[in-house]
């Protein structure tokens, strides 16, 4: 019989390697997290660049559009200047109607013959105005503006301002000319609150803290905290300058992403943990080979009963690793079915009925069963992508899509270092790839794809339209099968098409949910 040092010394090894394995994988772990934190951070950075530069230019496009009010206006009194015509206030308030009529945010339109406003429309939208001198206005800022109107004929806006009785506004002026000499001003008033709202501007995403700067970067709508530890920002640009929209996270940065942080460092520890045990398992069985081996060298005479011990001793370690690998391709499973639960059993459901077309194709026991491992952790590089994007409802985004198109190569990137009996890393790789090079990552042909790889595509493809998904109708097997059918030969590869279609419509194969 074995003695018992022998199991002791081998219990001893086992503890001993997986701790040492573990001390090994923890700063790996560690240091994934960091650059998975980075790799989150980035994305949020740019998705708030995103939503910032689409409310942007709508802010810049909602005043730009009604800053051709005061275009339209000078039109009109250049019309009037320029053959020497009076201005009516009839003709006036008729015209400036026509030029606001179901424009939300316009406060006012004035004219004002040598600086002095006579003309204002509506009637009675600030009674203040009338007679009202600008270029003696007592308001410096008001006096600066004017002057730099009059002298550089652009439209220059002053503001925002408060309104009365309430609001803020933002002033537009431009000078008029009769020929080289000034003839008078007109405005155009805005109410920026209405502007703002239809710009999307007044809800931004829950969690997102936005600030807008004027020209002279004061802040005049949002909140301080916007601009405080390295916001994203993005300039809207308008015809007397710049403006500036910023966000930041509310919480900080860190927090914007602790969540999906968290799961993957939960994830990654655990893999980890399973990881270290396998290494000590498989340096207990090999201390325990060894030994038992010289043991029964030096002892020939030892009895069939013994040996019988042994091996039985021996087959339930291998069956522990066996189970012990299961158990880490299980947890590979469901890390992904955890980051994704619209596609669970997908994988599963692949392996058997990958395993099923390789049989029927005649592939060897060791290449079946190579093809049915990589099968089943295939889509193991979507750990990596954001879970409201794995199970988003409808179409994705083309950044969105892209950034899927990304989980072969992480895939391969995650098993490429681990020591299969098959190339299950490059399997995965290349499960993407089309006969005719249009597949991805690396735009492989025909023959270039693994046999694996090309099994698994078209096993894939028909899983994943004879199931269900939350984001879209149900194609059916029917479909499935006429879709490898028409792809045969360009897409698929015309030996695993007829192999497929052979398990479904002669052997009457089934996809178990």
């Amino acid at each position: 019989m074995i003695q018992s040092p022998l199991k002791n010394k081998s219990r001893r090894r086992t503890v001993i390697a997986a701790l040492l394995a573990l001390i090994l994988l923890l700063p790996l772990w560690w240091w994934t997290g960091l650059w998975y934190q980075g790799k989150l951070l980035t994305e949020k950075r740019a998705q708030i660049g995103e939503f910032l530069a689409v409310q942007g230019r709508s802010l810049g496009t909602e005043i730009n559009s009604r800053l051709a009010i005061l275009k339209a206006l000078k039109t009109f009194v250049d019309g009037r200047v320029g053959v020497g015509h009076e201005i009516s206030p009839v003709e006036f308030a008729a015209y400036a109607a026509g030029l606001v009529s179901g424009e939300s945010g316009v406060h006012s339109l004035s004219i004002a013959p040598e600086g002095i406003t006579q003309f204002l429309f509506p009637a009675g939208s600030n009674e203040s105005l009338a007679g009202h001198d600008l270029i003696r206005d007592p308001r410096p800022q008001v006096r600066t503006d004017v002057e730099r109107a009059v002298r550089s004929r652009r439209i220059v806006i002053s503001g925002p301002y408060a309104l009365r009785p309430k609001g803020m506004g933002l002033v537009a002026r431009q000078a008029v000319y009769a020929k080289e000499n000034l003839w008078g001003l007109i405005s155009l008033v805005l109410d920026l609150p209405p502007i703002l709202t239809q710009a999307g501007l007044d809800s931004p995403p829950s969690g997102l803290e936005i600030a807008l700067l004027d020209r002279s970067d004061r802040l005049f709508f949002g909140k301080k905290a916007a601009l405080e530890g390295n916001p994203i920002s993005f300039q809207i640009d308008l015809p007397d300058g710049t403006w500036k929209l910023a966000a930041f996270p509310a919480g900080g940065w860190s927090a914007a992403v602790e969540k999906p942080l968290l799961q993957f460092r939960g994830l990654t520890l655990a893999l980890a943990f399973l990881t270290a045990m396998l290494i000590g398992l498989s340096a207990g069985y090999q201390m325990q080979v060894t030994m038992a081996v010289r043991q029964r060298t030096g002892s020939l005479q030892q009895s069939l009963t013994d040996r019988r011990e042994v091996e039985e001793n021996l087959n339930r370690t291998l069956v522990n690793l066996r189970r012990a690998m299961g158990a880490t391709l299980t947890t590979l499973i469901l890390a992904v079915e955890t980051k994704d639960p619209g596609s669970a059993g997908h994988q599963k459901r692949v392996a058997d009925l990958a395993r099923a077309i390789a049989t029927e194709m005649g592939l060897t026991e060791e290449a079946i069963e190579g093809i049915r491992t990589a099968a089943l952790i295939h889509d193991i590089g979507k750990i990596s992508l954001p879970a409201e994007i794995l199970g988003k409802p409808g179409k994705l985004s083309e950044s969105e899509f892209q950034l899927i198109k990304t989980h072969p190569q992480t895939g391969y990137d995650m098993l490429k270092d681990g020591e299969f009996p098959w190339p299950i890393a490059r399997i995965v790789w290349q499960h993407h790839e089309r006969m005719d090079g249009s597949g991805y990552p690396l735009g492989l042909k025909g023959e270039e794809i693994l046999q694996g790889s090309r099994v698994l595509a078209v096993a894939d493809v028909v899983e994943a339209m004879a199931s269900p998904r939350s984001y879209r109708p149900l194609p059916g097997l029917e479909k499935a099968l006429e879709e490898i059918l028409l792809q045969r030969g360009i897409l698929y590869d015309p030996s695993v098409v007829d192999a497929c279609r052979s398990v479904f419509l002669e052997k009457d194969f089934r996809l178990v949910a």
